[in-house]
């Protein structure tokens, strides 16, 4: 039974899911589980050009700025985990699969593609009203900085409270990453100094509370660079794919999700714009 091709909006083709039938099963075990990736940060961090290098392996210094937001998806290879041969006991083959909120997420030892669906959302603040309705469902946040504007860094508070009041996820996985490492002359904040700062907060919400590793989860790269690029979205795999298989995944489950509704944004919006 062949299955159906899609043209989808980047361009790439996509087999639709197969229909019932004798292979459906097997069929369906090889298809990887996909995470939604938001890409958050001031306008001009590099959030655009971070996703173009990774997706399309290109990049440009012409600037353009994101209104509201749209999504590209990609599917990565990542490293194999270490069998868990306890978890194969009695009749549970590695071929098990168990399915949480329609995701089939398969076996520990099989799980080695994962797609990424990586949404880039606005910088600026006039279309945050927008951006927001992207936030819903999201696996990993990726705060995005620029290592020459101190700004930059300082805003990813601000923007990981929106974050987390909009996500409607109770424990997301959080990815930091520092752009533009080719223009280090221009350096205004190192990479030791930035932990210190957007954990240094009175708020109820801290992103200490939600890094992972800072180790592993803290990162500097070029958008002019497509090793660097695929070693960050290689770890937001890596994370995603930790957070999917984690035994707290029911607890981080999304919460009271509805269907966005964009017209309160968009009244928001227009009601901003200038009369003249």
């Amino acid at each position: 039974m062949s299955s159906a091709k899609h043209q989808t909006h980047d361009g790439t083709k996509r087999i639709s899911e197969p229909s019932d039938g004798p292979n459906n099963i097997q069929q369906h075990l090889d298809l990887p589980p996909t995470l939604k990736v938001v890409l958050l940060g001031d306008s001009g961090v590099g959030k655009t050009c971070l996703r173009s290098q990774f997706v399309h392996h290109m990049f440009t210094n012409a600037y353009k700025a994101t209104i509201g937001g749209d999504y590209l998806t990609s599917t990565i290879k990542l490293s194999p985990l270490e069998k868990d041969t306890s978890a194969f006991e009695g009749d549970v083959t590695a071929s098990s699969v168990t399915t949480v909120d329609n995701t089939t997420t398969r076996a520990k030892s099989t799980i080695d593609k994962i797609n990424l669906q990586i949404w880039d959302t606005a910088g600026q603040e006039r279309f945050n009203s927008i951006s927001q309705a992207f936030y819903r469902g999201a696996d990993v946040c990726v705060l995005c900085y620029d290592i020459t504007n101190y700004e930059s860094v300082l805003s990813l508070k601000d923007w990981f409270d929106r974050f987390m009041q909009h996500c409607h996820v109770s424990q997301p996985g959080i990815v930091i990453v520092g752009n533009k490492m080719d223009q280090g002359k221009d350096r205004v904040v190192d990479k030791e100094e930035i932990k210190d700062i957007i954990t240094n907060t009175t708020t109820t919400t801290n992103i200490g509370d939600y890094v992972y590793d800072w180790k592993l989860d803290l990162l500097e790269v070029s958008a002019k660079q497509l090793q660097s690029v695929e070693s960050l979205f290689t770890r937001v795999g890596e994370l995603g794919r930790t957070i999917l298989l984690g035994d707290d995944y029911e607890r981080r489950r999304l919460q009271e999700f509805d269907n966005i509704d964009l017209r309160g944004a968009h009244k928001e919006l227009s009601s901003s714009r200038c009369a003249c």
